[in-house]
């Protein structure tokens, strides 16, 4: 469910819980409109945490052993200038 799809549900729930006066046999439109607040707030939550789970820290971990095969890093010669140009 995406962010959207969240804040109509819980917007759909709160309509359900605050603004109806009238009642369906056999529904509590209330318990209906607590219960969909509840499932949009989830739908907000649940794609945020699963997007700061995956997301990469930037620094990755090294052994010695990995430095050591890779040897001494050098810089690349600069780029020359022609004088002509």
């Amino acid at each position: 469910m995406s962010i959207g799809g969240g804040i109509a549900i819980l917007i759909l729930g709160a309509i359900l819980t605050f603004a109806l006066t009238g009642s369906v046999r056999g529904v509590d439109l209330h318990v209906v409109g607590v219960i969909l607040m509840l499932g949009g707030a989830l739908g907000l939550l649940l794609p945020l945490l699963i997007r700061a789970r995956r997301r990469p820290s930037g620094l990755t971990a090294r052994s010695q052993q990995d430095v050591i095969d890779e040897g001494p890093r050098t810089l690349a010669e600069p780029p020359r200038h022609d004088p002509l140009l």
